[in-house]
């Protein structure tokens, strides 16, 4: 495999989808405490200070994972041995990607896509949404995945991206030759 694009807020989007569950944690680990111990303010008071809490740091968790759920932390090309620079790499539409976006607890979410299948995306927070791929290109990614995962565990496996997956790159700056070539053989090259 050969690195491609590596996103230039992956640390910090790990850390704030880390932040944002583990304060929705903390916030709902509290509420039992606001119903504790003597005082003045009257228990429907209490309910609506804790929905309001729980409710607030519960959106902002939601917001975030939204936002940054397509936000592609790493891309690699599936290359062969040979392979080691960018310059001997061809890029064409069926080339393999491997495409590592974060989940809703920030684990590492890897899924194999090729460029034939990245639409421009027209909704906010992402640049391709992955269309369905041809049989030619099913068949493609069963004997690539079956490669990659044979020594992987069960829930650890890559996976063939879905139609409908949304990814985000922020190809606008200064980008790698290798992610240069995968824009312009996709459907929606950029302008």
């Amino acid at each position: 495999m050969v690195p491609v694009y590596e996103g230039s807020i992956s640390k910090a989007a790990r850390f704030m989808k880390l932040a944002s569950v583990t304060s929705l944690i903390g916030a709902s680990a509290a509420v039992p405490f606001y119903f504790t111990g003597d005082s003045e303010v009257p228990s429907a008071a209490r309910m609506v200070l804790a929905l309001t809490t729980v409710g607030m740091t519960g959106s902002s968790t939601l917001l975030a994972a939204w936002a940054l759920k397509p936000y592609i932390t790493t891309l690699h090309v599936v290359a062969n041995e040979d392979d080691t620079s960018d310059s001997s790499i061809e890029v064409d539409a069926d080339t393999p990607l491997l495409v590592e976006t974060l989940t809703f607890l920030a684990k590492p979410y890897t899924r194999l896509v090729f460029p034939e299948q990245l639409a421009s995306a027209s909704v906010p927070m992402a640049s391709w949404v992955v269309r369905q791929p041809s049989e030619a290109l099913v068949a493609k990614a069963d004997g690539i995945l079956a490669q990659i995962n044979k020594n992987r565990k069960k829930g650890d496996q890559i996976r063939l991206a879905q139609k409908g997956d949304k990814l985000y790159a922020f190809t606008q700056g200064q980008i790698s030759a290798l992610m240069a070539k995968i824009i312009a053989v996709s459907p929606a090259q950029e302008q």
